[in-house]
């Protein structure tokens, strides 16, 4: 386990763009997309609170966008014991197709 800087997770839309607070967006690992495996409430806020927002608002899982084909899937198997990234085991490798992405909607606000 190792710790993951920030400006490496980042929301997107079907274009690639970053997506403001609190749209929902496909989540990206270093370019690439974040595999449902294990995912739940404690991995959706922790990631959204690295990210530097409040919290969760909503997160779900499928194929949305066209640009998830042509993307790897750089992460897996996220398990967190709470809302704080420091609490997250993950793995690297996967097991995953693009029908299992991660989608995203994060809180605005400052951080508790």
């Amino acid at each position: 386990k190792f710790t993951v800087q920030e400006d490496n997770f980042s929301l997107v839309d079907e274009d690639g763009n970053k997506v403001k607070a609190t749209e929902r967006g496909l989540l990206l690992f270093n370019g690439g997309t974040v595999c449902n495996d294990n995912f739940d409430e404690n991995s959706a806020d922790a990631i959204c609170r690295q990210m530097g927002y409040s919290g969760i608002l909503s997160w779900t899982s499928g194929t949305y966008f066209d640009i998830q084909q042509d993307l790897e899937i750089n992460l897996d198997d996220i398990e967190c014991i709470d809302n704080s990234w420091s609490s997250c085991i993950y793995s690297e490798t996967n097991n995953c197709g693009h029908g299992e992405d991660v989608f995203l909607s994060c809180e605005t606000g400052k951080i508790i």
